[in-house]
Parts: structure tokens; sequence; C-alpha cells
């Protein structure tokens, strides 16, 4: 492959008879020989074409944020974030050794001041309700002490399409409790819409192992995740499959959207007057920066700023771990983290800063 440095500014682009052919990559212009490729499918050639096909079906799996860490990897390589992938995933396939695992990634949100709201009462019987104060800390709302509504047999919470349930469900139909016990080979789903797409009973979970359950997941931290989000709101329908019946029943599941502190119950048509919240709000700090780094080093894997709303999404690689973390503000004292893992690095939290 020849690169083309022309003193009169042209531009090539195509085949040039058989010269040769003309292109231009990541900004530079090349010549490479005219040729006519042989396929001759031999048994590697296939592996290898199956290979390419896996990554790329995986790159469109991932979210802007995921692929966007990989741009930050690629940095100075003359390549992009997608081809990174490629390289580490033929590189891996081709040596039978583990594949690259899917960036973690989560939300950040950055806050001068937090205040836990205790049992306040929905404001109004209207389905969906806004609570008294925004926005709030993702994974903090659940029910209040008085509740006459249906029981919630999950939260969720729609801005990373996490899904909380805050106690077994150990009946197909959750709290009702009028069905068959959770049984092997029965699964839990979600359907719902996002950014355009239509997600009809997306797998969840499977109950396995005679566990007879599917098991609580109250903590923001193990939630289970939908493979899109953010989620619109009041498009989510919450069912477990009862393989032994051939049988979907909904349960009762309540979306939270942290930004606007709106609440939507999903079976419900209404809000008792009586129901309760308990949740934690914040004072958002706009244009926050947080710059993450491989450890003991200036590589720079993350940079972003905080949106009107404290927001700061992060995602990083496990293969790149550990990372030093730095979060700054104009006003505030700045915050250091060092050797973190990319769990600790990405993970939901609202982060309070102290005022210089």
């Amino acid at each position: 492959m020849v690169k083309i440095t022309n003193i009169f500014g042209d531009q090539y682009s195509g085949q040039a008879g058989k010269a040769g052919v003309f292109a231009k990559w990541k900004g530079r212009q090349y010549r490479r020989a005219y040729v006519i490729p042989a396929n001759p499918k031999t048994t590697m050639q296939l592996v290898i074409r199956g290979y390419f096909t896996n990554v790329i079906a995986c790159w469109h799996t991932y979210h802007s944020i995921q692929r966007l860490v990989y741009s930050y990897l690629a940095t100075g390589l003359v390549m992009s974030g997608m081809n990174l992938l490629v390289r580490r995933w033929m590189l891996a396939a081709t040596k039978l050794l583990t594949l690259p695992l899917d960036p973690k990634e989560g939300v950040k949100q950055i806050a001068s001041a937090t205040s836990v709201k205790t049992d306040e009462v929905v404001p109004s019987t209207a389905n969906p309700a806004t609570l008294t104060t925004k926005p709030v800390v993702i994974g903090s709302a659940i029910m209040g002490t008085t509740w006459a509504s249906a029981v919630q047999d999950a939260y969720v919470d729609i801005d990373m399409g996490d899904v909380r349930i805050p106690v077994d469900l150990d009946n197909v139909d959750g709290a009702k409790a009028a069905e068959a016990v959770v049984a092997d080979g029965d699964l839990l789903v979600i359907s719902y819409t996002s950014g355009g797409r239509t997600i009809t009973r997306e797998v969840l979970d499977t109950c396995s192992g005679g566990a007879a359950k599917f098991a609580a997941r109250a903590a923001i931290g193990v939630a289970l995740r939908t493979a899109y989000y953010p989620i619109d709101f009041e498009s989510v329908v919450l069912e477990v499959y009862d393989l032994s019946a051939t049988t979907y029943f909904q349960l009762e599941s309540e979306e939270i959207d942290a930004i606007n502190g709106k609440v939507y119950l999903d079976m419900s048509a209404l809000f008792d007057a009586t129901d309760e919240h308990t949740y934690t709000s914040y004072t958002a700090i706009e244009g926050a920066k947080l710059e993450v780094t491989k450890v003991d080093t200036s590589f720079i894997t993350w940079r972003r700023y905080s949106d009107d709303q404290g927001y700061i999404p992060v995602a990083q690689t496990i293969e790149d771990e550990t990372y030093d973390w730095n979060l700054s503000a104009g006003t505030y004292v700045s915050q250091i983290r060092a050797a973190q893992s990319a769990v600790l690095a990405t993970k939901h939290e609202c982060i309070t800063m102290v005022a210089v």
C-alpha cells in the first residue's frame, strides 16, 4: 500500500484502470495495487470470516458510551474504536483466548447537596405522578411505609434500563401469589420501547437449579438491565413466563424517571391518595469534569462533563483496568480515586462535592 502526497492538493478515489486503486482512510490518501481477490473458501478462511461476523455483531449491540470508550482507547493508533475491538477480538479468537468482555457502564450524578424524602405522599392520584423534588438519585425510589396500591414486584429505573426486584419473586404472578410457584424454566421477561425500537419479551432472568424463585435484586448495583436504554416512560410490561402452563403473567412494576422526578404504575390506572414514596433528591452541579486515566499514566480513557441534571455517563473496559479517576468542578474540592476496577469506576452513584 502506497501513501499519496500531492503538492497540487488533488484528491483521487477509486480504480485508475489497471494501475491501482485510490482511497482515503482516517484523513490519509493512499494507493494500492489493483488485484482481483482470490476466494478459495478454505476452512481457515471460513473460520476467520466467522470471527469477523461475530465481532461486528457484538459491536452493533454496544451502546454509544460503550463504543466511545473504544474510541478513547484507539487514540494515537490511527484506527477507529471499532477497528480496535476487531483487532483485540481476532487476536483472542485465533489464539483461543478469552474474548473481549462488554465494557462496564453507568451514570454518575454530580451534586452539591442531597436530601432524603421519607414517606412522601404522592401529590395527586394521577398516574403518572410527579414527586415533589427532582432530580432523583438513580436506584433510591421505593414504596413508602403507607402504600394502598398493589404491592410493586419491581422498580424500573428507565435511565439505564435497570430493573430492581425488592423481594424474591416466588410465584409466577408475583405479590398477587394466586398462581403457581416459580419453577425451573420459567422466565422473567420485559417488553418496552426505546429510541424507536419496540422490544417484545426480552428475557431478563431464568429460573434454574431448583431455586423456585427469581432472587431479589433490591440494590441498584445488582439490578437486572435491559438490552436497550433509556426506556421510554410508560412503555414497560414486566411478565413471568410459566413454562408448565405456557402462559405469561404480568407483574406489578413501577417506572421511575429520575430526571423528571416522575413515577408510573404499569398496571394500575391511578395511585391511591395515601401512597407514599421514599427517595433521595439532589442539587445538580452542571459542568463538572470527570477524567479517567489508566492507572499511573496520563492516557485518558474517559472525559466527560456533567449536564444540567448533573449526569455523567461513563464506560470502561475490563481488559484495560485499573483506572485513576478525577472529578473536578470550578468552586468545589476535587475528588480523586486511585486504582479503580472498571466496575467501581462506572457504577451508578450520586457524588456530593464540597464547596472550596
